[in-house]
């Protein structure tokens, strides 16, 4: 079998611009409570900040029995780059219900009644 590539110059140049990238700054510190704080940005454009506290849940164990547990709590968002030049930027967060996701380009589930 047989491969053959061709080469998009724009392709390479978006991978070279991947591969060559650069972080421009950088966070990370741990807050008071024992949660975390840490954001990053790069010269492709990638960026990603994010924030995690730790939360007192109510959880019922293996036992049956009910008890708190110390559960992280993540919230943020990450941007990146399109092929077009655009940038796309996911926003997140968790809670109780797992984790959500919003974007200007993702659909927006219907509201439960």
């Amino acid at each position: 079998m047989k491969l053959e590539f061709s080469a998009d110059p724009e392709l390479e140049a978006l991978r070279d611009r991947d591969r060559n990238a650069e972080i421009t700054s950088y966070q990370n510190e741990q807050t008071q409570d024992g949660g975390n704080v840490h954001s990053f940005t790069a010269t492709n454009g990638i960026e990603r900040q994010e924030e995690i506290r730790l939360q007192e849940v109510r959880v019922i164990n293996e036992n049956g029995d009910e008890e708190f547990r110390l559960v992280p709590f993540y919230t943020g968002e990450f941007k990146f780059p399109n092929p077009d030049g655009t940038f796309t930027t996911r926003r997140y967060y968790t809670d109780e219900t797992g984790i959500h996701f919003e974007g200007d380009d993702l659909p927006v589930a219907p509201q439960a009644f």
